[in-house]
């Protein structure tokens, strides 16, 4: 996959002469990140970067969007992105439909699109791809994290109304739509997606509150033969072997997820942070997370150092390991059953994975982020930062490990990210 890196920086230098147009009804812009990155240990991964070498394909993105004004007031945006790193089953540097819509703004306060759009999720959603518009080598992953990789976009609409009040400005948006995402052999399906945010402006001051409902469908294809042991066994022996089965799929759950976000700017010195939290309104199947980052940044002429620290815990399926707890209290580990010992050994093992599973699923990590910033041109900005995790809980999702994980890690990163 390594050779496709080069190839996308050639294919930026030839574009870029010709995509700085500007037409009176379109105009054609892009972006691209080239990074290279490494992990300190052995034996682990985060996103494409694996071990202790050095990758060049992790946060390596090109995009390119196209705007049209197709009559007064009506236009249509669309981007294609090509990530070095995707979180379902896109390939390596994949071409991908990321946006599609059609805007119509009703007046100046009011504005409605329709297509595929960016989840605004967070503070920098809208530009999650475009490195060049944060400060960071890639957005707080205590956030912007791997578990809100699934609903980052969304088919539908959305209503957006922006007033001002002196000094103070209100943007308000609605939406409602679905989303469809799968990786190996997990699929995942929001049907529907429903909230909206509020963002306040008041001089240097902006303070963000988003909210969305998901009914959410999760389901493990490679899990039917391990759903059907535990529905034989309640059939067998007791209904809470079935609770179990119940407990390893959504089914038309919803979720709760709420953000907040603040940006602070002083002059040279800038402060960001944000928090979120995912929260299963029901019981049995259950992934709850919370996160937190808080970013501090000075600018000194080109240079831009910045220290983050950030926090993320993931609790998932807490009510099944309860369940499991059960079971065992209606057949113990470890019976002995004539005729039928290679089912009760098989259904010892089962219980033993599915315990495994579920304890790997639930973890918390601190980070602890140092980085530079250098703006060497008005489009161009060259970026290095250092990450350190913390596993406190031993494990982390986020970053794969070996069955002997150290208890922390660090990451080093090299960026050049550019608009064009």
């Amino acid at each position: 996959m390594l050779y496709r890196v080069p190839i996308m920086a050639l294919l930026l230098l030839l574009l870029m002469p010709g995509l700085a147009l500007a037409q009176q009804n379109w105009s054609l812009s892009g972006f691209a990140s080239l990074a290279a990155g490494k992990l300190a240990d052995e034996g682990l991964q985060y996103q494409d970067y694996t071990d202790d070498q050095w990758d060049l394909e992790g946060d390596s993105v090109l995009g390119l969007q196209l705007n049209l004004n197709l009559a007064e007031r009506l236009s249509l945006t669309a981007q294609m992105i090509s990530r070095g790193y995707s979180w379902d089953d896109t390939d390596a540097f994949e071409p991908v439909l990321d946006w599609l819509f059609v805007g119509y703004q009703l007046n100046d306060a009011w504005r409605m699109r329709l297509g595929r759009m960016r989840t605004p999720l967070y503070l920098y959603s809208e530009t999650l791809d475009v490195g060049y518009s944060y400060v960071w080598a890639r957005p707080p992953i205590d956030v912007y994290a791997p578990i809100t990789l699934p609903f980052s976009n969304f088919d539908g609409a959305d209503l957006v109304y922006l007033t001002d009040w002196g000094d103070y400005s209100l943007d308000a948006q609605l939406l409602a739509g679905t989303t469809r995402r799968s990786r190996d052999t997990l699929e995942i399906n929001v049907d529907p997606l429903l909230g909206g945010n509020l963002t306040l402006r008041m001089d240097q001051l902006t303070l963000r509150y988003g909210l969305l409902m998901l009914q959410t469908d999760i389901t493990l294809s490679d899990i039917g033969e391990i759903q059907a042991l535990y529905q034989a066994a309640g059939q067998l022996l007791d209904p809470v072997f079935s609770d179990v089965n119940q407990q390893l799929s959504a089914n038309d759950n919803w979720y709760r997820y709420q953000t907040l976000g603040l940006r602070w700017d002083l002059g040279k010195f800038s402060v960001t942070g944000e928090v979120f939290d995912i929260h299963n309104t029901e019981d049995g199947y259950t992934n709850n997370a919370q996160g937190w980052y808080l970013s501090l940044q000075y600018r000194i002429d080109q240079v831009t150092p910045y220290l983050v620290a950030g926090r993320h815990k993931n609790e998932f399926n807490q009510d099944t390991l309860q369940t499991l707890g059960q079971t065992y209290e209606i057949w113990p580990e470890g019976q002995t059953v004539l005729l039928f010992q290679e089912q009760v050994d098989q259904l010892d093992q089962l219980r033993v994975d599915t315990r495994a599973f579920i304890e790997s699923l639930n973890f918390e990590h601190h980070t602890w982020t140092v980085g530079v910033r250098y703006d060497i041109h008005p489009h161009v900005a060259l970026k290095a930062e250092w990450q350190y995790f913390d596993f406190v809980s031993g494990i982390s999702h986020f970053v794969v490990t070996t069955p002997n994980p150290p208890d922390h890690t660090s990451m080093t990163t090299f960026i050049l990210d550019v608009v064009f």
